[in-house]
């Protein structure tokens, strides 16, 4: 009878259960409670994808079902209960967010692409900070497609106008909305147009770079010369430990050894995903630019994220072989860990310098790091544009230097948002009434005391703090101003080994530590190879093509079942983008061992 009550004491306390739109779905011991789990599938970080009351009203494109409900399951977005931060029961990761005259937008926030579900024997598992298998790209077609069946069948036109203005609206109200609706379908259709692929991205994966690219340097700057197909799709990392490495993105681009750098770097990813901005060249008098980022809701998800344990392998519902784990072990330290440090469970919050392999080494599929490092943009009205610490912008530039530019002058900003106003001044009144407006958007002292609280920081340590991230900058800038010139800058052999060199450095990618990697197949930066098992394998061993999309897990080879299935994509290797070579050549093993490194690994 003990033994009965131990086991089942140790099972409450390994997993915390939820009911979510009728399906029950378990946690593993995360360090995080219902609470901060629930803020952080609901907290806005600034993203503002479309109007929150049309998005509500859309319908699928050839029916009238609504596309906020079955369609955002169909493409596996993760559903979360109704309540007062969710009161419309949309799905993980997808949120109001409302701007300072009170409209109010969809947007998502970090946990859409970094939650995930997998099932396992006879439990469905929810991993916080897991990466999604959601297709981002049908999202987006998906509401393009949607929106233009509305403007294009009446009947569709007549229900959307009704749920957005409700009964009795006036001939005008319904005027101005179509007149919006219009504009903003212009805006959305070339947005769509401009992230298309010849290869979809399929399910699991998402170009971010080309998106924040395209967004920055093209969408916000009215530049469609600009835009270039996001055709490096990489697989959505995990989170956990995140916050505590050196530097992130796959190709360890951003800075992260403080809170402001971290901030930067949020930034970053929130004006590619839906931010609006007021991009005007920065100066003297005006160094900073305006956008809808949420600063301190950024510090709050980062600070949750920060104490986010791994998932551990859930023992109790399959055993480790501990004879494996040992023999696994030796091999991991003899092979793999110069390049991915072993942080044991629940020491997620000590820092870690990661490893960058260079690209002629790793030989993994080139084609992030390259577009990363190699594309150039013009910058139109930033040209001349002047920050703090930073060269002022040429006409032309590296456009991983343009986002950085624009990131830093966002966190500069001393508004809450970006500025929608349209006065008329024709009269002392509206002049008064202008300087009220703006005053209300301007960080108060409360704002920036609970921007300082958040951080745990004085003015003068931020300013500090701020000064290295803009050193950071400007070296990374550099060093992208030599990797995307594609004429040798002077003849000098020394200059020219430096250029070498930097190449070498913004060439490469991440190798970081691999706790919880068991519950984030698919692998390799870009999401080619199905399982740990097949990681192991000479490139030319592994499997060719793939479905991605199923949340049944193979706990042997561990990985997701990849037979096609109601939702799945296919992912093709041989496709540009999509090359699973690479990463073979750390270890000749054999099958014992690699079933022994495997066994290890889940362990982790």
């Amino acid at each position: 009878m003990g033994r009965r009550i131990g086991l089942a004491l140790f099972l409450i306390l390994c997993f915390a259960n939820t009911k979510t739109s009728g399906q029950v779905v378990e946690f593993l011991d995360q360090n995080w409670n219902e609470d901060t789990r629930q803020k952080f599938y609901t907290t806005s970080q600034g993203s503002r994808l479309l109007p929150y009351k049309w998005f509500l009203a859309l319908e699928r494109k050839d029916s009238t079902e609504l596309f906020s409900g079955a369609p955002l399951k169909e493409l596996g977005f993760l559903p979360n209960a109704t309540s007062t931060a969710n009161p419309d029961g949309l799905p993980v990761g997808f949120v109001q967010d409302e701007d300072w005259a009170g409209k109010r937008y969809l947007g998502l926030t970090c946990a859409a692409c970094h939650t995930s579900l997998i099932k396992f024997k006879t439990k469905t598992l929810q991993i916080d900070g897991g990466p999604t298998l959601a297709d981002t790209w049908g999202l987006l077609q998906g509401i393009g497609e949607s929106l233009n069946a509305t403007q294009q069948n009446a009947a569709k036109w007549s229900r959307f106008e009704a749920k957005v203005l409700g009964t009795g609206a006036s001939e005008s109200d319904r005027q101005v909305l179509k007149e919006e609706y219009v504009a903003f379908l212009s805006y959305f259709n070339a947005f769509v147009d401009a992230s298309r692929t010849p290869h979809l991205w399929g399910r699991g994966r998402l170009d971010a770079f080309g998106m924040i690219f395209n967004r920055v340097s093209s969408i916000d700057l009215d530049l469609p010369q600009n835009s270039a197909p996001p055709d490096a799709p990489v697989s959505f990392p995990f989170l956990w430990g995140t916050s505590w490495e050196n530097q992130v993105q796959w190709n360890g681009s951003a800075p992260n050894t403080n809170d402001i750098e971290r901030l930067g770097r949020n930034i970053g990813e929130v004006l590619g995903v839906f931010a609006q901005t007021d991009l005007e060249k920065a100066s003297i008098l005006r160094p900073y630019y305006r956008t809808s980022t949420r600063r301190v809701n950024q510090l709050r998800l980062e600070n949750w994220l920060k104490v986010l344990w791994s998932p551990q392998w859930p023992r109790q519902l399959e055993d480790l072989d501990e004879v494996k784990v040992s023999a696994g072990r030796k091999l991991f330290a003899d092979n793999c860990v110069r390049c991915h440090e072993v942080v044991p469970h629940k020491e997620q919050d000590r820092p870690v310098i990661v490893a960058m392999t260079p690209l002629s080494e790793v030989k993994t599929d080139p084609r992030t790091a390259t577009n990363a490092a190699t594309r150039v943009s013009v910058t139109g009205r930033l040209e001349g544009s002047n920050l703090p610490g930073l060269d002022p912008l040429p006409n032309k530039v590296a456009t991983g230097a343009l986002v950085q530019n624009v990131a830093r002058g966002a966190l500069l900003s001393p508004f809450r948002d970006v500025d929608q106003s349209e006065f008329k001044l024709t009269s002392l009144f509206q002049v008064k009434d202008i300087i009220k407006k703006l005053d209300s958007q301007r960080i108060t002292d409360k704002d920036l005391a609970d921007f300082l609280s958040e951080l745990g920081q004085t003015q003068e340590q931020v300013a500090v703090l701020v000064k290295q991230f803009e050193a950071k900058s400007l070296k990374y800038i550099n060093d992208l101003r030599i990797t995307s010139d594609p004429s040798p800058e002077v003849a000098n052999s020394a200059l020219r080994s430096a250029a070498v060199a930097t190449k070498e450095r913004i060439l490469a990618y991440k190798g970081r530590p691999l706790d919880g990697i068991w519950a984030t197949a698919p692998y390799l930066h870009n999401g080619s190879v199905p399982n740990l098992y097949e990681l192991l394998l000479p490139a030319d061993e592994r499997t060719k093509q793939f479905h991605v999309g199923n949340i049944e897990f193979d706990s042997k080879k561990v990985g997701f079942k990849t037979e096609a299935g109601p939702g799945t994509t296919l992912l093709d290797t041989t496709l540009p983008g999509n090359r699973n070579t690479g990463h073979d050549m750390y270890g000749n093993f054999n099958e014992s061992e690699r079933w022994a490194l495997v066994e290890y690994m889940k362990s982790l």
